[in-house]
């Protein structure tokens, strides 16, 4: 493992960049600044993240490149829950409404490190009662792994009191290299029947959509842009993909991403039971990435497992309330291959 010391203090802890790398050469970069993914270098040479040009450029408001997610990711209505007959308000970070842990959430919390070894580092972050409006001390430890072809996460938090968890990560993933644009040109299967609905402003409507026979049913392997080309009043509200995906369940990889004509793809296992699909849009006006790219357009997406949206209000999915006292723990796995054939064999299935 390498160990980079950089200039930047947050919070007065030190950030650091951590590169491992697999005896296949697959190669892993991350920081406990958010613990964050910064780059995920397959053996090809390929980088299939998209990151900032800076780390100071993580402490601002925007993408959230490869940042941990937290104390609840996703979208919570009005920023408000009752639990227990009280009412608990939370910081209000999107509009009127709160998003994936507030204004200052784990993404732009410098992390402490815990354990670094050659083959994974384990960043634990204590978040206090009223942080963000989050009731009760929380300390989250996440963990990356890296094996010969696979890059796994896992996620292991536990609170004094009765609060929202629902840890995921927001990397952006371009398997024609985080520079390339066109992400759109990849084709993406995620295993589910249902989506759950947006209304007029783009926020969750507590409704199950079926997919089937819509430009949204991503059941097999499909080039995006195609679907984007196709009417749906769905994808019309949110400006392209940006919806939670109920998975089935089923045995084996929740979602497949491949980049035709490169031999590049990447299975998403996970243990949580939805994935929120984002294809992300920057716009015209070059966003500065990392490496000296400009980011612009539909040039990455976001597969976040986490608990569908809205889930303490809705009821589409398992509430994120985790017990005081009671241990959460989850995982996700990503498992590349880049010459188009099966690599040795990589982290061993392990069922929480």
């Amino acid at each position: 493992m390498e160990i980079k010391t950089t200039d930047l203090t947050v919070d007065g802890v030190p950030v650091r960049i951590y590169t491992l790398q697999s005896a296949s050469g697959l190669t892993l970069r991350v920081t406990n600044l958010g613990a964050a993914a910064l780059a995920i270098c397959l053996p090809d040479g390929t980088d299939v993240l998209l990151g900032f040009r800076s780390l100071e450029r993580q402490l601002e408001k925007g993408p959230m490149f490869g940042a941990t997610l937290g104390r609840c990711a996703g979208k919570l209505l009005g920023g408000t829950y009752v639990h227990n007959g009280e009412t608990v308000a939370l910081s209000q970070s999107h509009g009127l409404h709160h998003a994936h842990g507030g204004v200052r959430g784990f993404d732009k919390r410098a992390f402490e490190t815990v354990h670094a070894e050659a083959d994974a580092v384990t960043f634990r972050y204590c978040s206090p009662d009223g942080e963000e409006g989050y009731p009760g001390d929380l300390t989250l430890w996440v963990t990356y792994r890296l094996s010969w072809d696979t890059v796994e996460l896992r996620y292991e938090a536990s609170a004094n009191a009765d609060t929202p968890v629902c840890i995921s990560n927001h990397m952006y993933f371009n398997l024609y290299g985080h520079g390339a644009g066109h992400a759109d040109a990849q084709r993406l299967a995620i295993h589910a029947a249902a989506a759950a609905g947006l209304d007029g402003s783009g926020l969750s409507d507590g409704r199950t959509l079926p997919v089937a026979g819509t430009p949204m049913d991503l059941n097999r392997p499909v080039r995006l842009d195609a679907c984007l080309e196709q009417p749906s009043p769905q994808m019309a509200l949110a400006g392209g993909f940006d919806h939670d995906y109920l998975l089935d369940g089923a045995a084996g990889p929740a979602a497949v991403l491949e980049a035709p004509g490169t031999g590049r793809s990447m299975e998403l296992e996970t243990s949580l039971p939805c994935i929120h699909f984002y294809l992300c849009d920057l716009g015209a006006a070059a966003y500065p990435g990392k490496d000296g790219a400009g980011y612009t357009g539909r040039c990455g997406l976001c597969l976040e497992p986490m608990y569908p949206s809205d889930s303490l209000h809705n009821g589409l999915g398992p509430s994120p309330m985790l017990p005081a006292g009671t241990p959460w723990r989850q995982y996700t796995r990503l498992r590349f291959r880049w010459n188009g054939e099966a690599q040795e064999s990589g982290i061993a299935s392990e069922e929480e």
